[in-house]
């Protein structure tokens, strides 16, 4: 029977070079770690000799039994972790001539030397037989690598791919003969998408689809019950692909139950808040997108793989991060990748057995958190780079949706949230920031608004201005003001109300913030002004964060330089304490930790039980807990250092309770209640 939550170990052995000792370290390590199944690399890094032949592979796959009769006694199972499939980068290799292989070609016509266009035939049949052959061992999951893709493969400019073939295929559904030049022309075109953009797209997803068959049928051919899992990178990239997660996972699994090795960030290690940012923004959203009934696999790596890189702290930081994904488990990647084998000086086998009964024991509470997650919905859709309108039209990046703001910002504001990949929801509290609104018709988009509250970003108010909808949000017009060009230096609360203790608070958005949307409102609207922005003369020059008709709350930032960036000017403690306060004021019924920086959220309630998992991703401990909107004499707490259930008696605190609870830096608990009604 699988494990409640299952570590898998990433298990590099150069075969013939130490490996008895190395076979021998990995009994006493999986015992020691608590280790349920062994991924085994083939070809892997700096062992790489390109696409490998069938004689190389013969050497892995007679280590990979070994592995098995090794692994056999302890009941741990044997995964097979191919490295490679198109292939990551050419790293100074070469085809081979009698492979036969078409190279992958980019935007600028320059042909790899070792990265594979995916539509080869040679290759997808040599592909298909080396994932057969390893099917026969009956592994638990054959995995295919995050170079199952087209872009990434240096040198090449941004990817590919543009071969003769592609071209030909392009050309083919424009009814017209098309040079590189103008396809890319028409992809990446300014204002109103060209036609050229659904080619791209519409191709290169049946590119990938059409490469995942091909290994799916040649392993199932072999053994119809093999698993095919793939590794996940970031979600915004691969839609400039056209990638749809649901349709490429079913292609791979064929009949069998997908599964998903989501890339989590951090290889090395970071601030822990950072981290969480990146890990809402790139690791959540792919959950999201994955079909239901997918085993999830997270892939934690320590990359280059060792204490320099990250300490065992982070490492552990990470696998408490890792229950809001609703994980079946986790990928641990923690030695080189050279043959050097297990390190146990590191003394990663103590953390790993310390923290795994909490792992297991909270993933009780993964059914009802999938179930019923809760909090503001951050509106996604994964086919965003098909209508989003580029500025430039000079670099593939362009094509990279910008909509998870509010999946970065809210949670380390003490606000919980979950993706909502739908706009067909009623009765919400919608999260709306980048292009997403050119996703939907007008219908659509006037239900989300009749339906819903709605959290509004300066990007997200363009759009509606743009499409003739500025109504909804109450607004006549609007114009960006350019950071740092003198039109801001400063939001100033004008509302009479204290934040941050302060009368007339004031949060800076120079330098380290973003572009601001000047708005005018239409005459008549009902907006209640929280702050206004406010030059170096102290001069003011435009509303700022503002209820709008107390269901629209207009967040004017926007125009980031990065899909997953939150900029650090908006993490601010006014700027959070007027954000819930602003959510309250809408109607929020969902907890929200008062005061804590980067003590996120992420709550789930089954009937009338309410419960939060909380992570402190502050370097700096919560001495008590502070909940907005929780209604209860009692809270039980299992925390991550003692393992153990406790029982908190409430305080009465503004708009909820407050906990005698200590929450240690990179610690997590998992809180749960009975909700009363409010008194």
């Amino acid at each position: 029977m699988k494990p409640p939550f299952l570590y898998t170990f990433r298990f590099c052995c150069d075969p013939g070079f130490r490996e008895e000792e190395e076979l021998e370290s990995l009994s006493q390590f999986v015992q020691c770690a608590q280790i349920d199944d062994v991924a085994v690399f083939a070809n892997v890094e700096e062992l790489n000799t390109g696409h490998m032949t069938f004689e190389e592979q013969d050497r892995y796959l007679a280590l990979m039994r070994r592995v098995q009769q090794r692994l056999s006694p302890f009941n741990v199972t044997m995964s097979v972790n191919q490295w490679h499939s198109v292939m990551h980068a050419d790293l100074g290799k070469r085809f081979r001539e009698e492979d036969g292989f078409r190279p992958m070609v980019d935007i600028d016509g320059r042909e790899s030397d070792l990265c594979v266009c995916p539509l080869s035939e040679a290759w997808q049949a040599y592909i298909g037989e080396l994932y057969a052959r390893y099917a026969a061992l009956s592994p638990f999951l054959l995995w295919v690598e995050d170079d199952f893709r087209l872009h990434n493969h240096a040198p090449l400019h941004w990817g590919g791919c543009f071969c003769e073939e592609h071209m030909r295929l392009y050309s083919e559904r424009a009814g017209k003969t098309l040079s590189r030049e103008e396809f890319v022309r028409g992809i990446l075109a300014p204002g109103e998408v060209h036609p050229y953009r659904k080619i791209w797209l519409d191709v290169s997803f049946e590119t990938m689809r059409k490469a995942a068959e091909a290994i799916e049928r040649a392993v199932h051919r072999e053994n119809p019950t093999a698993r095919i899992g793939l590794m996940s990178s970031d979600p915004h990239i691969h839609a400039a692909e056209g990638r749809r997660w649901g349709g490429l996972l079913k292609a791979l699994a064929g009949d069998t139950c997908p599964a998903d090795r989501i890339h989590l960030p951090g290889y090395q290690e970071t601030a822990p808040g950072l981290y969480l940012n990146t890990f809402n923004q790139v690791s959540m959203l792919t959950r999201a997108f994955l079909p239901a009934g997918t085993e999830v696999y997270p892939e934690l790596e320590n990359y280059p793989f060792s204490r320099f890189a990250k300490s065992k702290r982070f490492t552990r930081f990470q696998l408490l991060c890792l229950f809001p994904l609703a994980a079946d488990g986790v990928m641990l990647d923690l030695f080189d990748l050279n043959g050097n084998g297990i390190v146990w000086q590191e003394g990663y086998q103590e953390m790993l057995r310390e923290v795994k009964p909490y792992l297991s024991a909270i993933a009780r509470f993964r059914a009802p958190f999938a179930r019923g997650a809760d909090g503001v919905r951050v509106l996604v859709c994964e086919t965003s780079a098909y209508t989003l309108h580029t500025s430039r039209g000079a670099e593939m990046e362009e094509l990279y949706p910008q909509e998870t703001l509010f999946a970065g910002l809210l949670p380390a504001m003490g606000i919980p949230y979950r993706y909502e990949t739908s706009p067909d929801c009623e009765g919400q509290i919608v999260a709306v920031s980048g292009q997403v609104l050119r996703n939907w018709d007008e219908e659509t988009i006037r239900g989300l608004f009749m339906k819903n509250r709605v959290l509004l970003s300066g990007d997200a108010a363009c759009v509606l201005l743009e499409r003739g909808l500025a109504e909804l949000a109450g607004l006549e017009a609007a114009e960006w003001m350019v950071q740092d060009e003198g039109a801001y230096t400063y939001e100033q609360v004008v509302n009479g109300r204290v934040y941050g203790g302060l009368r007339e608070a004031r949060a800076s958005a120079v330098i380290s913030c973003s572009d601001a949307l000047r708005v005018t409102f239409a005459p008549g609207t009902d907006a209640a002004l929280y702050t206004a922005f406010f030059d170096s003369f102290r001069r003011r020059t435009a509303p700022g964060e503002a209820l709008v008709k107390g269901r629209v709350f207009l967040y004017p930032f926007g125009r980031f330089p990065s899909p997953i960036e939150i900029p650090p000017m908006l993490l601010n403690p006014v700027r959070q304490e007027i954000l819930q306060e602003a959510l309250l004021e809408m109607g929020a019924d969902f907890p929200m930790v008062q005061g804590a920086p980067y003590a996120a959220p992420y709550t789930w309630q089954d009937g009338k039980n309410r419960g939060v998992y909380l992570v402190n991703a502050s370097t700096e401990d919560i001495e008590t807990l502070s909940l907005r909107n929780v209604w209860a004499k009692r809270v039980f707490a299992f925390d991550s250092r003692t393992k153990t259930v406790q029982a908190f008696l409430t305080q009465p605190d503004k708009d909820g309770v407050r906990l005698a609870l200590s929450l240690p830096s990179m610690e997590a608990v998992m809180l749960w209640w009975e909700q009363d009604e409010k008194e």
